[in-house]
């Protein structure tokens, strides 16, 4: 009977290391296993996006330099270059001055030049149609005899077809017409039809 029981015994507290065994060791693979399984979670990453540049609308410069067409009783009209501020006087001078016939009276040589402004100097005895300042410059509707072309021409009362082909035809054989009495060097343009073309015309 006590053989029985050390037997027992023996196998009893062998079964139990075994069952410890068994036991500790499936549940350190299964640890090790869920561990070696476990997403890693992704690390929050923060990018610094660099700031949108706000567009800012640049304001235009003012021009510097202003183009004025200089016409009529000077002693040399054309195009010229002035600064931003400049009077009609200054361009006048720059014009070589007035002619010993200009009339003065109706230009204002104080006013302040704009840019692509046409200043016309009236000669003595002309008479000049009336506009909102008070420089001399004629209307848009006036002709220009320098560079009419026939069709220009048919808004002057006065010139017909062939007399305009004349004035052309004139003007490229001697060049443009320094002034408005020039056209009195046309054949057909006497003094009397230059008084009645004058405040139609311009050069």
């Amino acid at each position: 009977m006590e053989t029985i029981l050390n037997y027992l015994k023996k196998n009893i507290l062998s079964s139990l290391v075994i069952l410890i065994v068994v036991v500790a060791t499936s549940g350190y693979f299964l640890m090790h296993k869920t561990a070696s399984t476990q997403p890693v979670k992704n690390e929050l990453r923060t990018e610094i996006k660099p700031a949108k540049k706000v567009a800012t609308k640049e304001k235009p410069a003012k021009a510097n330099v202003l183009v004025v067409d200089i016409q009529g009783a000077v002693k040399k009209s054309g195009v010229y270059r002035v600064k931003n501020g400049a009077i009609v006087q200054e361009v006048l001078q720059m014009a070589g001055g007035l002619n010993s016939n200009a009339d003065t009276k109706q230009i204002n040589q104080a006013q302040r030049v704009t840019d692509q402004m046409q200043v016309y100097v009236p000669y003595q005895g002309e008479k000049v149609a009336s506009t909102s300042n008070k420089t001399g410059n004629k209307e848009s509707k006036l002709v220009n005899i320098n560079s009419a072309t026939v069709d220009d021409f048919k808004d002057v009362t006065g010139i017909g077809p062939k007399k305009a082909e004349k004035i052309i035809a004139f003007r490229e054989k001697n060049g443009n017409f320094k002034e408005l009495h020039d056209l009195t060097k046309v054949s057909g343009i006497g003094e009397k039809s230059l008084d009645t073309l004058k405040d139609q015309l311009t050069v």
